[in-house]
């Protein structure tokens, strides 16, 4: 049981270095890649448009993941610490950010073909970036307290 945890408490670890690695990156390439993803809009070519894509598939995965690692470690303690609600709270409002996300970037790539100004959507969807990415440091702060205190009782 302590080896199938503390395998998760590694998996997860990893997964949350990777999104928010991946989430960065996002936050950097749309805008250089703003061609090809909003005038382009058709066909994902190999590159910085697929990476983009792949990102955002990891950060969804990253926000269910992390969510059922925040509700077994609730579960588990059976104590529900006052960081445990607000990191949940926060993995659901991401859950839902990231439809306005997804509805921000329709928006700016039909926006862009129409020569309409975009920048207030440009606005929302970095802060809902930026909420996501919080979202990431919490969840990654939380693994590695995890990962470090599991490593110290094992080597007790």
């Amino acid at each position: 049981m302590k080896a199938t945890y503390g395998l998760v408490n590694r998996a997860a670890f990893v997964l949350a270095i990777l999104c928010t690695g991946l989430l960065v990156f996002n936050m950097v390439a749309i805008p250089i890649y703003k061609e090809q993803v909003f005038r382009y809009r058709g066909t994902i070519t190999i590159g910085g448009e697929m990476v983009i894509l792949i990102g955002f598939v990891f950060v969804l995965i990253f926000n269910f993941v992390s969510l059922l690692w925040v509700s077994s470690r609730i579960r588990k303690t059976q104590t529900v610490r006052k960081g445990d609600r607000g990191a949940l709270a926060l993995g659901v409002l991401c859950l839902i950010l990231l439809v306005g996300e997804k509805a921000m970037v329709d928006e700016i790539g039909r926006e862009c073909l129409l020569g309409w100004e975009v920048i207030g959507e440009w606005i929302i969807l970095y802060v809902f970036l930026a909420i996501q990415l919080l979202y990431n440091v919490v969840i990654l702060r939380r693994v590695y307290r995890t990962f470090v205190a599991q490593r110290s009782e094992a080597r007790a």
